[in-house]
């Protein structure tokens, strides 16, 4: 439902095949929000129950998959103590992605089944949050976007 363009694009610009996309079973699905006391909107649960565990290159370097959900929060702590951040993350805040440890993406448990993400990115003036995004389903069609230009370069094109 929020997702299906993103799923979509994947498959037809043969970004993956569709034999890549590994989702979350629902019992992962609920253990995780258990071990974290949360529930999961909309969006993101679709996320984990189609490409949660793995959507073959596409991702690939960053951590977002079901396996390192539970770190990703600890580890987003820790880089914004390391450089001295003065903003706290909300208390709803959930980080669902991590690139190279420099840099994570969040959205507020509170702001509806397609939440708004925000971003945070080590060694930028930023004083804030920066709201990357208007819903999660946009942060994965822009992703898709960098992915499929990135391939484009690659293959001279």
């Amino acid at each position: 439902m929020y997702l299906k363009r993103v799923k979509n694009q994947l498959i037809e610009l043969k970004l993956v095949r569709q034999d890549e996309l590994v989702g979350c079973t629902r019992d992962e699905v609920i253990a995780i929000e258990q071990l974290l006391g949360i529930s999961f909107p909309p969006a993101y649960q679709e996320f984990l129950l189609s490409m949660g565990c793995s959507a073959g290159k596409f991702l690939r370097g960053s951590d977002c998959f079901f396996d390192r959900l539970p770190q990703l929060q600890e580890w987003a702590v820790e880089l914004l103590k390391e450089n001295n951040f003065a903003e706290s993350l909300p208390e709803d805040a959930f980080i669902f992605f991590m690139h190279q440890g420099y840099q994570f993406s969040f959205f507020r448990l509170s702001e509806g089944a397609d939440p708004p993400t925000y971003s945070y990115c080590e060694g930028t003036n930023e004083t804030s949050f920066i709201k990357s995004h208007e819903s999660f389903s946009d942060f994965l069609a822009t992703e898709v976007e960098i992915y499929a230009k990135y391939l484009m370069a690659l293959a001279g094109n």
